[in-house]
C-alpha cells in the first residue's frame, strides 16, 4: 500500500493546505482510474485534466467537474475519494482538472483570498474551467445543461467562485471542508448547494476565523454564513435539523443534516455537519488522525452524486 502525504511546501504557504495522509492503494481498488492526462490551452495557460472515462463518447452525459484541494492534484483526489465509481453507477462523467503551480503535486486554485501560486499570479481559473466544459461539450461527452462542480478545501472555494462568477453555467455545486472565499454579497443568483464540513476542522474552521493549523493569517467565513448566503439567494427556508443514524461503529463523529427548502425543491441548500470531523472527505480512504478525524458515518462521494442526480432532471 503506497503512502502519499500532503505537507506544507514552498510556494504554497498562503494556501489552506491540510497535512493529510492518503492511503492510495485502498482507494484505487474501488475507483475507476483514468487512462491518461489530457491538456487544454486557454490563452498562454496550458493546463491538464483527467476524465473518469477516456473511452469514445457514447452520448452526452451529465458532467461533474471535481476540484482537488490546495497543494494537491487531480490524481490524488481520484484515488482518495472513490468519486469516479459513485459517478459511474449514476451515469455521470467526471472531469478532474489540475490547478496551477510550479510543482506537479502541489497545485492551487485562485478561489478569491486563497491560494498560493494561483492567487499570487491572479490566474483566471473560472475562464479555464468554462473552456474545459466547452471542450467536453464539443466532443460530445458532456451535456451542457447538466454540469455540476464539487471541490475539496481550496477546490470547494473555487467551485463556489465559479458558481458566482459564471451564473447559469452550473446546475448545482458541492463543497467539502471549504467556505466562500469571496465577498458573500457577490452571491446574487442561487443554485442548489450541498456543503459537508467537520466541526473540528483545524484548517478551515466551521465557526470561521483562523484555524489552529491554518497556513495563512486570513480569517475564514463561518460555514453557516456561507450556507445562509446561498439560502437567501435561493429564497430557501431552514428545516429542523436531523441527526442521522450512525452507519458505522463509534469513530468519534456523528452527522447532522440541515436542509433549506423551497416550494419546488426540498433540498435546495443542504448542510451536512460532521460533529467531531476534521479537514477531510468523509467515507474516503484518508487516514484518520486524533486531531483530524475522518468520519465513516457518511460517504461523501455517494451523497454528493445522489444530490447531483436529484438535480439533473430536466
Amino acid at each position: 500500500m503506497s503512502l502519499i502525504s500532503f505537507t506544507r511546501r514552498a510556494g504554497i504557504a498562503s494556501c489552506c493546505v491540510a497535512a493529510i495522509t492518503f492511503f492510495i492503494g485502498t482507494a484505487a481498488q474501488a475507483d475507476t482510474r483514468p487512462a491518461g492526462m489530457q491538456t487544454l490551452q486557454v490563452g498562454v495557460a496550458s493546463r491538464s485534466y483527467l476524465l473518469s472515462d477516456d473511452g469514445r463518447p457514447r452520448q452526452p452525459r451529465p458532467l461533474i467537474v471535481a476540484l482537488h484541494g490546495g497543494g494537491s492534484n487531480a490524481d490524488l483526489l481520484i484515488a482518495a475519494t472513490g468519486l469516479s465509481e459513485a459517478a459511474r453507477k449514476a451515469g455521470f462523467l467526471v472531469a478532474y482538472p489540475n490547478g496551477s503551480g510550479a510543482n506537479a503535486d502541489a497545485y492551487t486554485w485562485n478561489s478569491g483570498a486563497c491560494c498560493g501560486y494561483a492567487k499570487a499570479n491572479n490566474v483566471d481559473d473560472v475562464a479555464w474551467l468554462q473552456a474545459l466544459v466547452a471542450r467536453l461539450v464539443k466532443e460530445g461527452r458532456a451535456d451542457p445543461k447538466r454540469v455540476f462542480a464539487v471541490g475539496f478545501s481550496n477546490g470547494g472555494m473555487m467551485a463556489y467562485r465559479w458558481a458566482v462568477e459564471a451564473p447559469g453555467s452550473l446546475r448545482a455545486v458541492a463543497a467539502v471542508s471549504a467556505t466562500l472565499d469571496i465577498a458573500p454579497t457577490l452571491v446574487r443568483q442561487g443554485l442548489p448547494v450541498l456543503h459537508i464540513h467537520g466541526t473540528d476542522d483545524p484548517y478551515v474552521p466551521y465557526a470561521g476565523g483562523i484555524g489552529r493549523k491554518a497556513t495563512t493569517g486570513a480569517p475564514r467565513l463561518p460555514v453557516e454564513k456561507t450556507i445562509e448566503r446561498w439560502a437567501i439567494a435561493m429564497n430557501a427556508r431552514a428545516q429542523p435539523a436531523e441527526q442521522l443514524r450512525p452507519s458505522a461503529g463509534d469513530d468519534g463523529t456523528s452527522v447532522t443534516r440541515v436542509r433549506h427548502a423551497t416550494a419546488a425543491d426540498p433540498q435546495a441548500v443542504v448542510l451536512y455537519r460532521i460533529e467531531g470531523g476534521g479537514h477531510t472527505w468523509p467515507g474516503s480512504a484518508l487516514a484518520s488522525m486524533p486531531d483530524n478525524r475522518v468520519s465513516r458515518q457518511l460517504d461523501a462521494s455517494e451523497t454528493i452524486v445522489a444530490f447531483f442526480k436529484a438535480h439533473a432532471k430536466p
